[in-house]
């Protein structure tokens, strides 16, 4: 499924954020959404998401504008694992995982046999099949994020949104998630947008790079060889006491 942003204008109210985005997302492949504190990546997210309306242009899915698309057409086309923590403390691993099969199952979320077993299958492919029964609230930061990713999962959908996935999370754990994520994305051919800050993490295992500036230059795009080639990360990074060397891909003081 081809997600593009045609003239996209994004923002809250009547402030805009952003204009003229015009990109596509990589199929089969995990994209970084990176860019400073107010260039407006958790509203791109959202608004790739059918959460917030555009102020201008459009998402686009095979075609179609995802403003003009129901909540369930939705769910069925994207999944969103978001940054907070979600409140079901209560429920176990296998009873979260269950709800992300609500699109497939109806209000009354009845699983079926074919539902029990993509529900399995996503908590394997994220390692959590020996903790299938353990509640969801005795679990540390990293194990339930793989939770929010097999739910997300099991809702089969093309593209997935992850919003901030390695926030809460250790060294270890933010380059487990997104060597994770790699193989999702290269396992079931699926498309991947996750917004991120850490840019070492993201250079290292990403396979695109979208950039975002607050700052007013354009958005860009590229493998991140490709726009470390270009010397084209710094300009959004910099500060006026930090620079981005692109020999070392680390920041020096100027």
């Amino acid at each position: 499924m081809e997600l593009v942003l045609k003239n996209l204008g994004i923002g809250y109210g009547r402030t805009v954020v952003q204009c003229g985005l015009e990109q596509s997302l990589m199929e089969a492949g995990v994209t970084s959404l990176l860019g400073a504190n107010g260039a407006g990546k958790s509203t791109l997210l959202r608004t790739i998401c059918g959460l917030e309306k555009p102020l201008e242009g459009s998402v686009l899915l095979d075609g179609r504008a995802v403003a003009g698309m129901n909540e369930r057409e939705i769910s069925l086309r994207i999944g969103v694992v978001w940054t907070s923590r979600p409140p079901a403390a209560a429920l176990t691993v296998s009873e979260m995982v269950a709800m992300g099969r609500q699109p497939h199952t109806g209000f009354w979320g009845r699983l079926g046999e074919r539902d029990r077993r993509v529900c399995a299958r996503a908590l394997e492919d994220v390692g959590m099949s020996s903790k299938a029964e353990r509640y969801f609230g005795t679990l540390s930061d990293g194990e339930r994020q793989k939770v929010m990713i097999a739910k997300a999962l099991v809702q089969e959908c093309p593209v997935i949104i992850m919003d901030e996935p390695t926030a809460f999370l250790d060294v270890t754990s933010r380059i487990e998630i997104m060597l994770l994520m790699r193989s999702i994305a290269e396992k079931y051919h699926r498309s991947i947008l996750l917004s991120t800050h850490d840019l070492d993490i993201a250079l290292r295992h990403s396979h695109y790079l979208w950039l975002l500036s607050s700052n007013g230059l354009p958005m860009t795009a590229g493998t991140p060889e490709e726009l470390l080639s270009r010397r084209a990360i710094g300009p959004y990074f910099d500060t006026p006491s930090l620079v981005f060397d692109h020999e070392s891909r680390s920041f020096r003081t100027k």
